[in-house]
């Protein structure tokens, strides 16, 4: 993957991409608009927060590692 692809996804809304609406809906609750907004969290950090549970952990990491951008979860 490129560099340019990898700041595309990054910058991605989170309501215009595949996850489910349940995702959507959580993330948009907590503020979180984009990919890179989430990356800056560490997924225990995220998984404290409210509704955000362990099934949108796992939703949030198979979307990363299928982008080939799971490196950055958890740097």
């Amino acid at each position: 993957m490129k560099q340019s692809e990898t700041v595309d996804i990054l910058d991605l809304p989170i309501a215009q991409s595949p996850l489910s609406n349940e995702f959507k809906a959580v993330t948009e609750m907590l503020g979180f608009h984009n990919f890179s907004d989430l990356q800056q969290h560490r997924t225990v950090q995220l998984q404290n927060l409210p509704d955000f549970d362990q099934h949108l952990i796992y939703e949030y990491v198979e979307f990363m590692e299928t982008n080939q951008m799971g490196h950055l979860v958890d740097p």
